[in-house]
C-alpha cells in the first residue's frame, strides 16, 4: 500500500461526515471564560486551592489561572513559551503574575518559589525537554504539594491536533510530514504538519515519576475506542503499537513528592 496524497483524501473523504473529534474547541472570549472558571472550580473542588499558591505551566491564555486568582484568592504565576495578547486584557493585580520562559531551560522567573499545586493541561507533548521540565516541576513543589499533568499521548488517535481539518484517526503514524504538507497546501493553501509532540507513552511517563520520586496518587486515561475496521486496514502499519496505546489520548497523573 502506498501512504501518498491521493490515500490521505480519500480517508479524509470517507471520515468527513464522522469525524474523530466532532466539535473542536473554541477561544472567542465568552468560550475562554465560561472554560476557565468552570475548569478553576473543579480545580478547587478537588484539590481545594482556597488561598494556596499555584503555578501552572503552560498557561496559554491564562483563562484558568486568571479565575482561580480572582474567585478562590489563589496566589497564582503562570508560565508559557509564548505570549498571549490575551494577557494585555487581564486587569494587573498581584495575585497573578505570567511569564514567557521556558522552565526546562530557564526558570529564573519563578524566584526560587515553592507552589501548594503545580498544574499542565496538554503541554507536555509539545516540550522537547520533558524529563528536565518534570524535574524542575517536582523542584518547585512546597512540601506537600500535589502536581496535576495533563498530557496527550504520542500514539493515541488524535495526537496530530490538526483534528479540525485531518478527521481520521492515526495520521501522524500512518503518513509522512511530506504528504501532510501537500494535504495542506492542496486544501487550505498553507503549509502545515502534523504538530509537533514528543513520542512519550504512558510507560515513558510512568518511569519518569519514578525516577523523579513522585508518588502516583491516582492515575487516569481518556481513551476513544479502537476504530477495529480502520486498524484492520492498515494492521501492517499500527500492529507495531500496543493497541491500548492506540486508544489512548490523555494521560492524567495525580502526583505529589514521596
Amino acid at each position: 500500500m502506498v501512504f501518498d496524497l491521493a490515500l490521505f483524501e480519500a480517508l479524509n473523504a470517507e471520515y468527513a461526515s464522522r469525524r474523530l473529534v466532532k466539535k473542536a474547541r473554541v477561544y472567542d472570549t465568552v468560550a475562554l471564560v465560561d472554560r476557565g472558571l468552570r475548569r478553576a472550580t473543579q480545580l478547587d473542588k478537588t484539590y481545594r486551592l482556597k488561598d494556596k499558591s499555584v503555578l501552572e505551566i503552560g498557561c496559554g491564555r491564562a483563562e484558568i489561572l486568571s479565575k482561580l486568582a480572582e474567585h478562590f484568592d489563589c496566589q497564582c504565576v503562570g508560565v508559557d513559551v509564548a505570549e498571549y495578547p490575551q494577557w494585555q486584557q487581564l486587569t494587573p493585580t498581584t495575585s497573578l503574575q505570567l511569564f514567557k520562559a521556558d522552565l526546562s531551560q530557564d526558570v529564573q522567573c519563578l524566584g526560587g518559589r515553592k507552589f501548594d499545586f503545580i498544574f499542565s493541561s496538554a503541554v507536555w507533548e509539545h516540550v522537547t525537554h520533558p524529563y528536565e521540565m518534570l524535574k524542575q516541576a517536582r523542584d518547585h513543589l512546597a512540601a506537600g504539594g500535589e502536581f496535576l499533568l495533563i498530557a496527550n499521548l504520542h500514539r493515541g488517535p488524535k495526537a496530530s491536533h490538526r483534528y479540525r481539518e485531518i478527521f481520521f484517526p492515526w495520521p501522524h503514524l500512518l503518513f509522512t510530514d511530506e504528504v501532510v504538507e501537500e494535504f495542506y497546501l492542496k486544501h487550505h493553501k498553507r503549509r502545515a504538519r502534523c504538530a509537533w509532540v514528543n513520542r512519550l507513552t504512558a510507560a515513558h511517563y510512568i518511569l519518569y515519576f519514578q525516577l523523579l520520586g513522585l508518588e502516583v496518587v491516582r492515575l487516569d486515561y481518556t481513551t476513544t475506542p479502537l476504530d477495529l475496521p480502520f486498524y484492520q486496514r492498515f494492521e501492517d502499519v499500527l500492529s507495531r503499537y500496543p493497541i491500548f496505546d492506540l486508544e489512548r489520548d490523555f494521560i492524567e497523573a495525580h502526583l505529589r513528592l514521596k
